[in-house]
């Protein structure tokens, strides 16, 4: 497939696109809003994912084993969206419901503890980057759902076909700009955060 393949692809799942981010930013918001009116239950919630005994882990590693550790875990995440897509859209829908909460606690408690600016250091840098592609691996995985749906209603569908262009993808694009993304959240966001800290 050439670039105005990719392209022409990317257009036709423009509504796919757009549900995973109205999934994500939602769910964000209610993240951020749910550690704002019940910390208590946000804790409870961050606590159960073991995040801060996990980042303590990661961080304690050298920093090319750290950008590898964030690389795998995003490429995994984005993986997973895709292939199991296929199970009727379930585990797409879980991974941007499950992220954007997080991300909303955890926002908020940045904000509460630093302000805006230290949260947009520790974000932008790295997420102008993963958040498109992980987002995009999402809307892949709902579009592959949608189309086995259809399969199973006797709909005339290319299943076969959107699956090559979703592995395409995901090694053409999502593999590579997720490794860039890793790279940058472990060598250049620490330096932004550090200049606003």
């Amino acid at each position: 497939m050439s670039i105005k393949d990719d392209a022409a692809y990317l257009r036709s799942i423009y509504i796919y696109i757009a549900i995973s981010v109205l999934l994500f930013a939602l769910t964000a918001l209610m993240g951020y809003f749910t550690a704002q009116l019940d910390p208590e239950f946000a804790a409870s919630w961050t606590e159960e994912l073991d995040i801060a005994e996990m980042l303590t882990w990661i961080l304690e590693q050298p920093p090319l084993m750290i950008m590898m550790i964030i690389f795998l875990k995003n490429l995994l995440a984005s993986a997973t969206a895709i292939l199991l897509g296929l199970g009727l859209g379930i585990v797409p829908m879980m991974v941007a419901t499950s992220n954007g909460f997080l991300l909303g606690i955890v926002g908020y408690s940045t904000v509460e503890k630093e302000g805006w600016l230290y949260l947009g250091a520790g974000i932008l840098p790295h997420g102008i980057i993963e958040l498109p592609v992980v987002l995009l691996s999402i809307a892949i995985g709902l579009r592959l759902g949608h189309l086995l749906a259809l399969s199973l209603l006797k709909a005339k569908t290319d299943l076969s076909g959107e699956m090559r262009i979703a592995i395409h993808f995901l090694f053409r694009w999502i593999m590579p700009l997720l490794f860039l993304a890793a790279a940058i959240e472990t060598f250049i966001t620490p330096f932004i955060i550090s200049r606003v800290a």
